[in-house]
């Protein structure tokens, strides 16, 4: 089991690391590792899939942090200073969204610090459960539903579905960035492709839904869509802020795949690694030309 102690050596580690590499950047990123929904992550496999990420992403990073229930306040302070610093910062969250971010039961639907985080030009990558959707942060589920991520990002509420083992067929783009993502991966949490308005757009599909299948949102129930309208795991960026929201195996654990190693390679291999730009420093905010970035079935 992995305790706080760990996530501490293993930051320092990542920032020694860091400091005695040939080559500085200015991106940041925070992992929250605060209570998950039950069912969709457990200790042991979040701690490692964290450690996975600090490793295989070390030296890509400037500040390394990790946040759990007990530290929200200095969350919302990390976030809050990275807004605005010109780099392109990551959040990742463990399918769960802290009312530092977010305040819950949906108590700032415009302005919060998530939404001014994407507007920044930064970047969410979310894992496990429907992004937005609650906070365990106070020992039980507090729902903010499936409002949030459509307020969070100024798009319909139906941009990600409720859907029972959706079967995810690996795309080339899913091969070349992410080779540790398994074809036919189930996912429970897809996103809806054809749900996103201007200025948002899909940008890279790594997986799409393989068969016809149901899937619901709201008050929408047992919707019949055809093959190739989910996607998980997906990424969607605003084309007039930059700002990314990734979605990465949104499932249960049984369905979860190696998360810890797709998010790394999402990260080396496209967020860096020639996926989101390929004329920009990402060190220079990543102002990918959007033109050439479109989704690669």
């Amino acid at each position: 089991m992995y305790t706080k102690k760990a996530f501490t050596c293993l930051i320092m580690t990542v920032v020694l690391v860091f400091a005695f590499g040939t080559m500085a950047i200015a991106s940041d990123i925070a992992y929250y590792v605060g209570m998950f929904q039950p069912g969709s992550y457990d200790d042991e496999t979040m701690a490692f899939d964290v450690e996975t990420m600090m490793q295989e992403t070390a030296g890509r990073f400037n500040d390394v942090q990790s946040f759990d229930d007990d530290n929200l306040d200095a969350f919302g302070a990390w976030a809050e200073a990275n807004i605005g610093d010109g780099d392109l910062d990551i959040i990742w969250l463990n399918g769960q969204i802290p009312s530092a971010l977010y305040p819950t039961f949906n108590e700032e639907e415009d302005g919060s610090v998530a939404e001014r985080w994407l507007d920044d030009g930064n970047m969410f990558i979310n894992v496990a459960d429907w992004f937005a959707w609650a906070t365990h942060e106070n020992g039980e589920k507090e729902r903010n539903t499936h409002v949030a991520a459509g307020f969070i990002l100024d798009q319909p509420h139906t941009i990600i579905l409720g859907a029972a083992d959706t079967v995810m067929a690996r795309t080339a783009a899913g091969r070349e960035f992410m080779p540790s993502l398994d074809d036919n991966l189930l996912s429970n949490r897809p996103v809806y492709l054809e749900a996103f308005e201007s200025p948002w757009e899909v940008s890279e599909v790594f997986a799409v839904s393989a068969s016809e299948g149901v899937a619901d949102v709201g008050d929408v129930q047992d919707m019949v869509l055809p093959a190739g309208v989910l996607a998980d795991p997906v990424v969607a960026c605003n084309t007039e802020t930059n700002g990314c929201l990734a979605i990465i195996s949104q499932s249960k654990i049984a369905n979860a795949g190696d998360r810890g190693a797709m998010c790394s390679e999402f990260i080396n291999n496209w967020v860096f690694g020639g996926g989101l730009t390929t004329s920009v420093d990402p060190a220079d905010k990543l102002s990918a030309t959007w033109g050439g970035i479109k989704a690669r079935y």
